[in-house]
């Protein structure tokens, strides 16, 4: 009779403890799930040029319930302008920060992103840092990107000797521009070609390309979306003699050009798939509280005119699609 007694009473109280966890479900059903504040810094965060990058990271934030802020900014030339934009999203209660380093060379960099940040997590995008390691890092495999222009000029001029190139390379503060260049430079040894002349920066650019230099240039190569929008530019401009141009980009400008022709061949790289990996691998470091110290590579396309509308390059060239 005890045993039996003792037996009603664990049954009773597993079905008050049923109907509690059952309450209390139907009580919080209604609450929202809990937000991750992260903010997104990167240089000229509106330009066309993120578009893909941008959708991948909403697309994102809707997976994970992260609570997204793209910052507005301008161009980002200095470290001390992104230090200080990261104490302020800090400040405003950002948990994470998803971040394009500008000068990602400096001895100093990893420092001064550590105090910046404190115990905010901090996570690189298109361009990582030395020494590796130091921040997670969602990125383009930038050498084998600079490497595969040359791959398909080389394909495309069958007798490079005594070519004449100039090289638009970017930001050579950032790593990833680096890369670039040195995958570009590697692939090229041994073609006969002539290196005319190489720019870096974004101020000598818009001062020192002239006329007179894309007179005597018989390729023209750009590292970077923004460097071959400008390429373009200086393609489009009155008695300008046009030469091939090989360039690397996603933006809408880019990709009408190289409809257009204009462009021979366009290194894409999946910007919305870095977007969306790196609202991931953050979220991951927030929700589960651990700190991953790694690089994830993000793929890229070689695309030419006549194959920008095979499936496959029509998603990457078109995001919308996805």
């Amino acid at each position: 009779m005890g045993r039996n007694r003792i037996y009603f009473g664990c049954l009773i109280a597993a079905m008050f403890a049923m109907i509690a966890y059952a309450s209390y479900g139907m009580l919080n059903r209604d609450q929202p799930e809990k937000l991750y504040p992260i903010s997104v810094i990167v240089d000229n965060s509106s330009s066309d040029r993120w578009f893909a990058f941008r959708e991948g990271l909403k697309q994102a934030a809707r997976d994970y319930h992260v609570q997204l802020n793209i910052v507005s900014t301008g161009e980002l030339s200095t470290l001390a302008d992104e230090k200080a934009l990261i104490e302020r999203e800090k400040e405003n209660g950002a948990k994470g920060i998803i971040i394009q380093m500008c000068d990602s060379e400096d001895e100093q960099a990893y420092a001064q992103m550590q105090e910046a940040a404190g115990i905010v997590d901090i996570l690189l995008v298109e361009t990582d840092m030395e020494p590796e390691g130091v921040f997670s890092a969602v990125i383009p495999d930038n050498r084998e990107m600079g490497r595969m222009i040359a791959v398909s000029l080389r394909e495309d001029e069958k007798n490079l000797e005594g070519k004449k190139i100039g090289i638009l390379s970017g930001n050579r503060e950032r790593l990833s521009q680096k890369q670039r260049l040195d995958g570009f430079l590697e692939a090229m040894e041994g073609s006969g070609a002539q290196i005319l002349w190489e720019i870096g920066n974004h101020e000598i650019m818009q001062t020192a390309l002239t006329k007179e230099q894309l007179q005597h240039v018989e390729i023209l190569v750009a590292l970077e979306n923004d460097e071959t929008e400008r390429a373009v530019d200086y393609l489009l401009e009155p008695d300008t003699p046009l030469c091939p141009l090989y360039g690397v980009g996603s933006s809408e400008k880019n990709v009408y050009y190289l409809d257009k022709k204009l462009i021979e061949v366009l290194i894409v790289p999946n910007e919305f798939h870095m977007g969306y990996e790196s609202v991931a691998v953050m979220a991951a470091q927030l929700q589960e509280h651990i700190t991953p110290q790694h690089n994830e590579l993000v793929s890229f396309l070689v695309v030419r005119p006549e194959t920008m509308y095979e499936e496959d390059n029509q998603k990457l060239l078109f995001p919308l699609v996805q």
